[in-house]
């Protein structure tokens, strides 16, 4: 098709001198264009079919009107291959040609036409998306998925990765993106159609199945009960009589009822160096609140897995709340940390607080977590500083 294209390009100009010939105008028009397409025109294409319109403008009846008909064929083919500017623009251009010359009407016509039918096919191009299942994904941590999109049209997706995805038909495309904050999202697809001679541009927004993100705070919380659900903080290794001062729990009942004498287990492991944990429930934004109570789930459970209970230090703006942790109240303790958190809303200067809105008094705890530039005005030594 490109070689009869070119072929039948190469030839015009000859036909025009002859079909002008004797009229002046349009005779020297065609000699100029046969030079120019030898030239300047060579590896030009869109340009050089309008520049065969002004010729053909010139020429008189009733050959203008069959070359600005014969004309639109390779019209269409060059803007394929080079055009650059909006179906506007070309109908600009022909309705100042039809109105120099009503013989090319056909040009004017072709233009408009061609909008018409790309948006009327556009328009009611109904594309689908799909995600395998729900998408569900944790603050701060990357999730991959695959979605599903299919169109009865060709058409660029700009995906939710930023990045271009071209479609044509059904595609499959993989999608890694992060989400900083908690929340359901679904952003928004954008499918932009083009014609094949990139005069017609058509935008349609798609909905993207809803991407759950949970807090980093609820999947350390989650991770921490299956820790201690399976993690022993003490192991039996025998067991001896019993001794008046032993606590009770550690009676080895079985044992007891075989021997008729109280019996209790030898039991090791279950030392920590952690026996308190303070909590700083107020940060600048939600994601850094997030990561102080993430940090502070796992720090429980971590140190629950040494320790029989663990001493829990509630610091909020309005003063101090304190909790015994055990392994059995792990999550209730935790969940409680959740609802008296706090988000401030705001961002840390290196200035002074005059408003006296901060905590500043020492907090005696083994280990204290927090965000960095709130933690500073404790004064503290052992600090998980997010």
């Amino acid at each position: 098709m490109y070689a009869v294209y070119r072929a039948i390009r190469a030839a015009a100009p000859a036909a025009y001198i002859i079909l002008a010939w004797p009229h002046a105008a349009p005779t020297l028009a065609a000699a100029a264009l046969l030079a120019l397409e030898l030239t300047a025109l060579r590896t030009r294409h869109t340009p050089a079919l309008y520049a065969h319109y002004a010729v053909a403008a010139l020429m008189p009846p009733p050959a203008a009107l069959a070359l600005s008909t014969l004309l639109i064929p390779l019209l269409h083919i060059a803007k394929t291959i080079d055009n650059t500017a909006s179906w506007k623009t070309h109908a600009a251009a022909s309705a100042v040609a039809t109105a120099a010359n009503p013989h090319l009407a056909p040009l004017l016509a072709y233009t408009l036409a061609e909008a018409v039918w790309y948006y009327a096919k556009f328009a009611k191009d109904k594309p689908r998306v799909q995600a395998e299942g729900r998408l569900e994904a944790v603050a701060g941590r990357p999730l991959t998925y695959t979605l599903k999109i299919a169109t009865s049209a060709p058409a660029e997706v700009e995906l939710p990765d930023g990045r271009i995805a071209k479609i044509n038909g059904e595609a499959q495309e993989k999608v890694r993106i992060k989400f900083d904050t908690a929340g359901v999202y679904a952003p928004e697809l954008r499918l932009t159609y083009l014609s094949p001679t990139r005069t017609v541009r058509y935008v349609k927004r798609l909905p993207h199945p809803p991407i759950h993100v949970i807090p980093r705070a609820r999947k350390a919380l989650e991770l921490g009960e299956k820790l201690l659900a399976k993690f022993e903080t003490e192991y039996v290794s025998g067991a001896r009589e019993y001794v008046p001062g032993d606590p009770l729990r550690r009676i080895h009942w079985k044992k007891t009822a075989k021997t008729l004498k109280p019996v209790v287990k030898l039991v090791e492991g279950g030392s920590s160096d952690v026996t308190s944990i303070a909590v700083l429930l107020y940060a600048t934004t939600p994601k850094a609140m997030d990561k102080v109570l993430e940090a502070a789930a796992s720090a429980l459970a971590a140190v629950l897995t040494r320790a029989e209970e663990v001493d829990v230090i509630a610091v909020t703006r309005r003063g101090i709340e304190a909790y015994k942790a055990t392994r059995q109240s792990y999550r209730e303790v935790a969940e409680r940390l959740l609802e008296m958190a706090e988000v401030l809303d705001a961002e840390t200067k290196p200035a002074y607080d005059y408003a006296d809105l901060l905590p500043k008094r020492a907090v005696a705890a083994d280990l204290i977590i927090g965000e960095a530039a709130l933690a500073k005005p404790l004064d503290v030594n052992m600090c998980i500083c997010v």
